[in-house]
């Protein structure tokens, strides 16, 4: 059996934003591979032993897992996110920083700081929703351009330019500011709002 379209939207957002605090926004398309790694796993191996009891926490502990390989491979800490670079560059800290890292409450609070994070100033707010729908609830191009009326080029050049904008970022957003948090927060909504309109 393989992972359902709804295991894949509920895990992957969690995932990225988690493997984002890990890595450092700048290195947002490694987190999304490193995601997609977990769910290519879960594919080859499902497939030949069924599906888990809990495939959420399989999918996490082996995205945790490959955090660490890579992590232990490019131990350069300061490529990664500058925040945990202490906690990343010895070997008795990597494990229970990451490990910290993917606890519950941690989660919550990483998929809350990357939403906000997507919703850069410098984005039109029709591109921050994109981001949002893309990389944190799993919406294909086709379906965020369904939700948007617009085509699918125009979607896909519009996640495109924002995720390298977001990549460009110094830091993820900081929630406790709260003069951004209110700039930020309609777009947020709006997200939320097509997530489970779409959804």
């Amino acid at each position: 059996m393989e992972p359902s379209d709804h295991l894949f939207r509920r895990e992957a957002g969690r995932m990225v934003a988690t493997l984002t605090r890990v890595f450092g926004v700048h290195n947002i398309a490694l987190a999304e591979d490193v995601v997609q790694d977990a769910f290519c796993r879960a594919l080859e191996v499902w497939k030949f032993r069924g599906v888990p009891e809990n495939p959420s926490a399989w999918l996490l502990a082996t995205a945790k897992n490959r955090a660490l390989d890579v992590l232990r491979r490019q131990r350069t800490a300061h490529t990664f996110a500058p925040e945990l670079g202490r906690l990343l560059d010895s070997e008795w800290t990597l494990a229970p920083a990451v490990e910290e890292l993917f606890a519950a409450n941690a989660i919550k609070d990483d998929l809350l700081r990357m939403m906000f994070s997507c919703c850069q100033p410098r984005l039109a707010e029709e591109a921050q929703v994109a981001l949002i729908l893309n990389i944190l609830c799993g919406f294909s191009v086709n379906e965020i351009a369904s939700a948007f009326v617009s085509s699918h080029a125009a979607i896909e050049k519009r996640i495109t330019r924002a995720k390298k904008l977001l990549a460009a970022s110094k830091r993820l957003f900081d929630v406790a500011a709260p003069a951004e948090f209110a700039a930020r927060l309609p777009a947020v909504h709006r997200a939320l709002y097509l997530l489970f309109n779409e959804g």
